[in-house]
């Protein structure tokens, strides 16, 4: 019947939605991951081109202080851009984290008479211990057999959670990614000034 296949069609959207939600809960943390990986090293590179200087011969090493010693004015400046990209890679870790940080549905672990966003759910089948009998008695809905309703709700509510778990992961890579565009300007910054 025609109802029966427009509900059909709205189960399949619900469907598609619910894949490409993951899907790019996936390719954020993809990208995420490698930023997080590529800050960690940026991060501790000045301290390590540092340690290298002083390792130097001493002859070498003289002639490093005495350019520093000369134009210590730029020198000051490559410390401070050195120095504030330090700290984007910092700001930018510590974002990357938070987009890679597991979360769970709304409301979940809350379970006062006030809180009740949480609901369980098939696509998302996650409880805490107080939630579990509620869990279970909707769990066993599946043994009566189901009908397109009870698939759309379940939709409905698994989308209205991955789209609050993709609009914090989203704001989160946004801000990594902004820290360490910020960083690589810095670390050019200082790069171009010592070249000077």
């Amino acid at each position: 019947s025609e109802l029966d296949e427009k509900l059909n069609r709205s189960v399949e959207l619900a469907k598609d939605g619910f894949e490409n939600a993951q899907a790019r809960i996936s390719a954020i943390d993809s990208k995420v991951s490698i930023a997080v990986g590529l800050l960690i090293v940026l991060l501790p590179a000045p301290l390590a081109v540092a340690g290298w200087v002083i390792t130097l011969e001493k002859d070498a090493c003289d002639r490093v202080y005495g350019a520093c010693a000369n134009s210590w004015l730029l020198s000051a400046l490559v410390g401070v851009t050195l120095f504030a990209g330090m700290l984007c890679a910092l700001a930018a870790i510590i974002q990357g984290v938070a987009a890679l940080t597991p979360r769970g549905p709304k409301g979940y672990g809350r379970c006062g008479p006030f809180h009740n966003e949480w609901k369980p759910n098939v696509l998302f089948p996650l409880h805490s211990n107080a939630t579990l009998g509620q869990f279970c008695k909707h769990i066993s809905q599946l043994d009566r057999g189901i009908d397109h309703a009870f698939v759309l709700k379940e939709y409905a509510h698994q989308l209205e959670q991955l789209g609050g778990i993709l609009d914090k992961k989203f704001a989160a890579m946004g801000k990594c990614f902004i820290w360490l565009k910020h960083c690589f300007l810095c670390y050019g910054a200082a790069v171009f000034t010592a070249a000077l």
